[in-house]
């Protein structure tokens, strides 16, 4: 009785050891290595060398912005080899209105970008696209509201698009060094 006890033990041990040695620890947010997504080194590198257009717009500036950091993640632009030319446009429609007041109670922030990247030695174009998203907010009898509301689906809406941006460069060099 007391090895079958034993014996129950060791073979219930050996299968928690098990599953506990095929876990594996990583934290939350690290990103996930995947290659389309330009997170091996040789890409990383190419990345970081895409200068940005200076923007003046505010959300072109939130676009430029995130593109920063999404191509270089913080670092600083190593030397330059490709120019990246940006022209956005936004625009704002409404989307529900308030009876009888002809109010508009929630609205829609449309952005385009259109990108040029340019290989800066030759001048020649790698690749040249159009990308929209957009972004919804809803609209109160507070103008300050309204205005932090409109800025926020402004930064929504540029964080959307430099992210497709960022995986449309990426794919497109990628193909360029195969």
């Amino acid at each position: 009785m007391w090895s079958s006890d034993l014996i129950r033990r060791g073979v219930l041990l050996l299968a928690v050891a098990g599953l506990v040695g095929a876990c594996q620890v990583r934290p939350v947010y690290a990103p996930v290595s995947s290659p389309a997504a330009g997170d091996n080194p040789a890409m990383v590198t190419e990345l970081a060398s895409i200068a940005i257009e200076t923007q003046t717009d505010q959300v072109a500036q939130a676009l430029m912005n995130e593109l920063i950091f999404q191509l270089r993640g913080g670092g600083a632009l190593v030397a330059p080899k490709y120019q990246l030319d940006l022209i956005v446009t936004t625009r704002i429609s409404d989307l529900a209105i308030r009876a009888r007041e002809d109010i508009p109670v929630a609205r829609l922030l449309s952005l385009t970008a259109t990108y040029t990247l340019t290989e800066i030695a030759t001048r020649r174009v790698v690749t040249s696209d159009n990308v929209y998203t957009t972004a919804t907010y809803d609209t109160s009898s507070q103008r300050y509201a309204n205005v932090r509301a409109q800025l926020d689906a402004g930064n929504r809406a540029a964080r959307a698009a430099a992210a497709d941006i960022r995986l449309r460069l990426s794919s497109t060099l990628i193909g360029k060094k195969g």
